[in-house]
């Protein structure tokens, strides 16, 4: 891939200079949770492929990306209206799209919201965050060598 353009690269310098910490974050790592049907809340989930699996739906919170992603099976269960597990699907993937909307109402700019299914064309983005490069602590430990070396 090539490398970031320089306006681009003046934009995130700027947008991290003005941003606190837990979003300065976001920016480099991103978070990912995991929603399932009847679990009744979110994990917290490693930005590996083993997270992304057919009966999870996954918000990623990139700081500039939200992508709600549903797993092939929970999508494959929304596209057959009237039976049960459409509904709970349904009432699922509601929560979390109004608490991606929640997240993106308190930002500024505002993120992009993308919803997907698992194997389509938009999952990319997902892919794209999916095992980064660097994990996290291997950023904060080099970032903690610059700054004290």
């Amino acid at each position: 891939p090539s490398p970031p353009s320089p306006d681009r690269t003046t934009f995130f310098r700027l947008l991290a200079s003005t941003l606190d910490t837990f979003s300065s974050l976001l920016l480099v790592q991103p978070t990912l949770r995991g929603f399932r049907v009847g679990s009744g809340g979110s994990a917290p989930l490693p930005l590996e492929p083993t997270s992304v699996t057919p009966d999870r739906l996954l918000l990623l919170d990139s700081f500039t990306q939200l992508v709600v992603c549903k797993g092939g099976a929970l999508a494959l269960a929304a596209r057959s209206p009237g039976s049960p597990p459409a509904e709970e699907v349904q009432q699922l993937t509601d929560a979390v799209a109004a608490e991606a909307a929640a997240l993106g109402a308190a930002r500024f700019p505002a993120p992009l919201l993308i919803e997907c299914e698992q194997g389509s064309s938009k999952a990319r983005y997902l892919a794209q965050k999916v095992n980064p490069d660097v994990p996290l602590s291997a950023f904060l430990q080099g970032l903690y060598r610059a700054i004290v070396e």
